[in-house]
């Protein structure tokens, strides 16, 4: 069973555009604050990453986002955060927005663990996925 953490958004003002619904980059913002959640709860925050591992950041290869219903202002938003896949270089994390029990939006992040390149300090080198890195999500 696949490590899940819970990150609660509470819908500002800000948070909208003119439709009154939650304009879409803040998902964005708000998912990459739920994988910051999701390494603390698998006890792995980047310090640990960069002190065992050299990795100095897990940046995004591909993100996407599928809604299902709005949010709006005041609303509460959870955000459960899971990692769906695992692959040598890359692993997608899983986020599901929901009120209520009610599922309004998935969104996921691919992301590889980036060090400096040995050659090109100013480049990043995507390196394995350190194993016990791995196995401290799927508990």
């Amino acid at each position: 069973m696949a490590l899940v953490s819970n990150y609660l958004v509470t819908i500002e003002w800000g948070d909208c555009d003119p439709a009154q619904i939650v304009f879409y980059p803040k998902y964005f913002q708000w998912f990459d604050a739920a994988t910051t959640g999701l390494l603390d709860t698998a006890d792995w925050p980047y310090a640990k990453l960069f002190e065992r591992h050299g990795v100095i950041g897990l940046p995004l290869a591909e993100v996407s986002a599928r809604f299902l219903r709005p949010s709006r202002f005041r609303q509460r938003l959870e955000i459960k955060s899971s990692v769906e896949r695992w692959e040598e270089r890359r692993f997608t994390v899983l986020h599901q927005g929901y009120r209520d029990d009610v599922l309004l939006l998935e969104g996921r992040e691919t992301r590889i663990c980036g060090k400096p390149h040995p050659d090109d300090a100013q480049r990043l080198q995507a390196i394995p996925i350190p194993p016990e890195f791995k196995e401290a999500f799927e508990k």
